[in-house]
């Protein structure tokens, strides 16, 4: 794994990691108030958990995060016999 690096002047290569925050704010943070931090760790994990196993993204070919990981490893790890 190589790290990839922001060009200067190019806020877009961030463009992924900063969508996926509007996203996470538009759903758990915006309009709720939270009474305690526990409350929005929870809120924060049902999300994170609801994103990766039920949210059908484009880029993997409409299926979820999990889904795409899970067959990233079946195509390019070797099965043990």
């Amino acid at each position: 794994m190589l790290p990839s690096y922001a060009f200067v002047g190019q806020p877009q290569t961030n463009g992924v990691i900063e969508r996926f925050f509007r996203t996470f704010k538009e759903q758990v943070v915006h309009g709720r108030i939270f009474q305690s931090i526990d409350d929005f760790r929870d809120a924060a994990r049902d999300f994170v958990l609801r994103y990766n196993t039920q949210w059908l993204v484009e880029k993997n070919g409409h299926l979820s995060p999990a889904d795409a990981r899970q067959r990233w490893l079946d195509q390019n790890l070797p099965c043990a016999a």
